[in-house]
Formats: structure tokens, C-alpha cells, sequence
């Protein structure tokens, strides 16, 4: 993942995307090379030289949604095999796909590039809007529901369904995810100066499995970008073996581990960009 111990071969290829997901054009081409190659996978040639990679980008960085988040990376020799979740803008609304880039690294600038692009998965059955302190109730609600099946595990109510939402609905960032005409999913979040925290993650069991824990995840690194924060951090319980791993897989690191009543909290981050 993006962070100071990005090896060196794939320090331009994360620079671009850091350029990438800030639309900063003259900061994406720094790190191609005039005579590069651009390839649809295996060998459709799209663009070529920095010219054309460029003018090909100044029509994409018009997109408002656009954002690109890295799920994992190889490097192997002076190749770079990125597996990245891209929100864009498509002419039938606004969605996501899947894309496997490889990279070519020479000189410090990338050479050649290849891009294999999965179907367009568009997210018009769903609404994403900022919740209001009317919405105390269902969010309440809605946590509930999601965070009952740790009771068992826990013998206790997890934290977030101890506190009040009148009050977080008011002084945090509440998402709420609707679809199919009701209120499926919701994430809480907490712009620091460094950093954003994500308090809450939490999906109505009807609506589990559909990925919408994933989206909202992803969701929370364009909130930190618009905030100009290079970082996410989270913290779960130990006992949510399955949270903890969907967080790693998603390029979450843990960093301390704490006592917290009968148990232990587990604090994990995820750097957005490598620190200058």
C-alpha cells in the first residue's frame, strides 16, 4: 500500500495516482515518459507519448466523481501490477469498475502501460446523502441491527450501540446509504487535522453481502480527500476476526492493540498517498 516505505520502482506509479485522484494534470505527467506507451491489455495501443496521455487525461479530470482507490500492489523487478477500484462518471450514471494496470518503471518515469477494465458497475439503485439530526432514530436503529450478532461474542452491547445519535448525528460526518427505498447502510466519520476516523461502519443484515461495507470504505477516502487528508484510521474490536480481515484486504494496517473492558481494541490505518 501508499506509504514512506514505498519501494522505489513504485514511487512514480503512486505519485501518479496521488496526481490522478487530485485531477492535478501537470503533477500526473511528471511521472511519464515523453515516449511512453498506454495499452488496453494485451496490446491496443491508446495513446502514444505524453502528448496524447495527456489530452486523454485533461477529458477524464472533468469527471466530478472521479477518484481511484488502490486495493493491492506487486512489484516485481521494475514492473508494478496495481489492482485499483476507479468511480467514474459513465454515460449511464455514475459508478465504478474494476481495472488491473501494469507498469513499466525506467529511469524513475513510467515507460509503458497496460490497463485491463472490468464492466462498469453503476450505483444508480443507490442513494448516498449526508444525514441530518432527524435521522437519529434510524441510525440508532440501524446499528442496532447491524451490531446485534456480536452479543454473543462480546457478552456486552458493542460501543456503538451505547451512544447517542442525537448527539453524533449533529457533531460527526453521518452518511447514509438508501436503496431500494429504504435506509440499508451508514458510516460515521471524524475529520481530525491529520487524519480521518472512521467511528462506524454499519449494514442492515438484509442488505449484507452486497458490498455496500466495501463502498462505504471507499466512500470514506474521497470524504478524506476533499478534507485534503492523507490518512483513514478505524479501530474495531479483537474479537471481529472478520471486520479485521475485510480491513486488511482492503489495505488497512494494524498499528497498536489496546485494553479496552474485558477485551482489546485494535486501532489500524490506512495512508492515502506517500508522505512527502
Amino acid at each position: 500500500m501508499a506509504s514512506s516505505s514505498v519501494p522505489d520502482i513504485a514511487r512514480p506509479v503512486q505519485k501518479q495516482l496521488d496526481a490522478y485522484n487530485a485531477r492535478d494534470i501537470d503533477a500526473f505527467m511528471q511521472y511519464w515518459a515523453e515516449d511512453c506507451r498506454y495499452y488496453e491489455f494485451p496490446d491496443r495501443l491508446l495513446a502514444r507519448g505524453a502528448a496524447e496521455i495527456r489530452e486523454r487525461h485533461l477529458v477524464r479530470f472533468q469527471e466530478p466523481n472521479l477518484h481511484g482507490r488502490l486495493v493491492n500492489r506487486m512489484v516485481v523487478a521494475n514492473m508494478v501490477v496495481d489492482h485499483e477500484t476507479v468511480t467514474r462518471t459513465f454515460p449511464d450514471g455514475a459508478g465504478e469498475i474494476d481495472v488491473v494496470a501494469i507498469y513499466e518503471v525506467e529511469n524513475g518515469v513510467i515507460a509503458r502501460a497496460w490497463f485491463k477494465i472490468g464492466p462498469p458497475r453503476l450505483f444508480a439503485d443507490v442513494i448516498l446523502r449526508r444525514a441530518l439530526p432527524s435521522d437519529a432514530a434510524a441510525i440508532r436503529d440501524l446499528t442496532h441491527a447491524a451490531y446485534a450478532k456480536w452479543l454473543p461474542v462480546l457478552g456486552r452491547a458493542p460501543t456503538p450501540m451505547t451512544v447517542d445519535y442525537h448527539d453524533r448525528a449533529r457533531d460527526h460526518v453521518i452518511d447514509l446509504l438508501h436503496t431500494e427505498g429504504c435506509l440499508a447502510a451508514l458510516i460515521e466519520m471524524v475529520p481530525h487535522t491529520d487524519h480521518l476516523l472512521i467511528e462506524n461502519v454499519a449494514v442492515l443484515p438484509a442488505f449484507q453481502g452486497r458490498g455496500y461495507g466495501r463502498r462505504l470504505l471507499a466512500h470514506a477516502e474521497t470524504v478524506a480527500a476533499t478534507h485534503g487528508l492523507g490518512e483513514v484510521r478505524l479501530y474495531t474490536n479483537r474479537l471481529f476476526a472478520e471486520n479485521i480481515a475485510l480491513y486488511t484486504r482492503l489495505g488497512y494496517r494494524v498499528d497498536r492493540e489496546e485494553p479496552f473492558m474485558d477485551g482489546f481494541t485494535v486501532y489500524m490505518s490506512k495512508p492515502l498517498h506517500e508522505a512527502p
